[in-house]
């Protein structure tokens, strides 16, 4: 039981990160701040950061073995966004979603490798 609160701690705190960075991108490309080029980059920049700091909230709690539990987190996270995709959308595989669960799974586990170290270090 204190696994699925340490791991929905770390989801709910992404997931919260890339809704307010999504916002703030948005935001600005509607005040015409900033052009959809960069509104594109920064929809694979996004998850990345969210998800990496997730992984290292979940790594700073964990025992051991920080790459195993950013494997479990990233697989997490792509299961709910394939199904959300999924339904929501109806959307299947296609080249960018593949390479957003690439870059969430890989995210995910640098940042619970990172986080478990910083907890050693301490």
């Amino acid at each position: 039981m204190l696994y699925l609160k340490k791991l929905g701690k770390s989801l709910g705190i992404s997931i919260i990160i890339l809704l307010v960075m999504t916002f703030i991108i948005t935001l600005f490309n509607y005040i015409n701040l900033i052009n959809i080029k960069i509104v594109t980059a920064f929809s694979y920049i996004t998850p990345f950061i969210s998800f990496f700091i997730g992984g290292l909230l979940l790594g700073k709690t964990s025992i051991n073995k920080g790459w195993l539990e950013g494997i479990k987190f990233g697989l997490i996270i792509i299961i709910l966004s394939f199904i959300f995709n999924y339904l929501a959308f109806d959307q299947g595989f296609n080249i960018s979603n593949i390479i957003l669960y690439i870059i969430t799974l890989i995210s995910s586990i640098i940042g619970s490798m990172i986080g478990i170290n910083l907890k050693n270090s301490d």
